[in-house]
Order: structure tokens, then sequence, then C-alpha cells
């Protein structure tokens, strides 16, 4: 039990150092080896518990769950549908990603060289077959993962190129269009689109994501 338990701090010692290595040199520089210093343990022990990808997605998984969460605690009771939660989701996201220097710059090398599992992902994608059919959109699967794959490639290309410029506040009106570029595609009535980014702006405000990181 005793090894057991030890296991487990060591395990948690080497993630929270390599979130601290990640927020200060970035994810390319920051080395097993460094990760491994911070942590005071072997590199051999860091390859043992962790592929570095594999902190990587941990962590935004963590952080995708985390802010979900903060919307379900605080206002649920005010979120009409899953697309208005969808929209929230994303201005808390790319809030906290546009108003760090340091979170900014990891996930640029995230999106840019793809290097979050698709799993991690697929938290969010999962949830948009719901929103269109919020919408009595009849899509059938393989429609679905088309629209997706489509999704996925206009947020990315529209991010690089305008990532550099972006700003958590003056940019609201993209980043509320990146949020609903899924029922755009679909065909969902833009004036129902735009009732839909309305309602969410209000609750937004209602919301303190303070508590959410993304690393440090």
């Amino acid at each position: 039990m005793a090894t057991y338990k030890k296991g487990i701090e060591t395990r948690e010692r080497i993630f929270q150092s390599a979130k601290k290595m990640f927020y200060e040199y970035g994810y390319k520089n920051a080395t097993i080896e460094k990760i491994a210093d911070d942590a005071k343990v072997p590199i051999g022990l860091v390859n043992y518990y962790f592929k570095k990808n594999d902190i990587l997605t941990i962590i935004f998984t963590q952080f995708i769950q985390n802010i979900k969460k903060c919307i379900d605690d605080q206002v649920s009771n005010l979120i009409e549908n899953p697309l208005q939660k969808h929209i929230i989701f994303t201005r808390i996201f790319y809030t906290i990603m546009l108003s760090n220097e340091r979170n900014r710059e990891l996930y640029k090398e995230i999106f840019i060289n793809q290097l979050v599992d698709a799993d991690a992902n697929d938290l969010i994608g999962s949830e948009l077959i719901d929103i269109i059919r919020t919408f009595h959109i009849d899509i059938t699967e393989s429609i679905f993962r088309r629209l997706i794959i489509a999704e996925y490639g206009a947020r990315r290309e529209l991010l690089m190129d305008r990532y550099d410029r972006l700003d958590p506040e003056k940019s609201k009106d993209f980043i509320n269009f990146l949020a609903t570029i899924s029922v755009r595609l679909a065909g969902v009535d833009i004036k129902l689109v735009m009732q839909n980014v309305r309602k969410s702006e209000e609750i937004f405000k209602k919301v303190d994501y303070s508590v959410v990181k993304f690393l440090v």
C-alpha cells in the first residue's frame, strides 16, 4: 500500500512539473530532462509514467472538463440549449488561452502541430451532433462525420490566419463565429444562430471562470 501511494504521489509530482515546464518553456523546449529535474526524479521514471504527448493530452482534457464543470455549476439553469453552452464554453476557452502570453504560445503550438490526441478534441466534437439536432436538422452519421472534418479544418485555418492578432475582448465576434461554424455549415438559420449568440453573451458575463487554469 505504501509503495502504491508513493507511486501515485510521484506520478502527480511529475505531472505538475510538466505543467510548470510547459508554461515556462513551451512544449518543444520543455524537455523530459527539465521535467525530471524539476520533479527531482530520474529521467527514466518520467518515461515510465508518461509519454510527453500524453501529459499534454491530459492537461488539455482536464482543462476542457474544468470549463464545462464551471459552466454547469454556475449557470446551467440559465442555458436553454447545447449551442448556448458551447458558445459560452468557447468564449471561456479562448479568453483563458489568449489572456496569458504563455498559455497563448503553447496553444499555438498545439493547434499548428496538432499535438493533442483525437480523444481530447472529441470531448468537444462529440457534442456537435446534439447541438445540430437541437434545431431539428436531420443529419446522417456519414454527413455528420464530413461536417466535423469541415468544421475542424475551417476552425484551424481561421485560427492560423488570425491567431497572433486575436484579443479576448476585441475579437469576441470572431470567437463566437468559431463556436457556431458547425451550425452554420449544417444550415441553421443565421437569425436563430445570432439569437443564441446574444443570449450566450448575457450568460457568459455571469460566469466566474477565474477558478479554471490551463497550466499554472
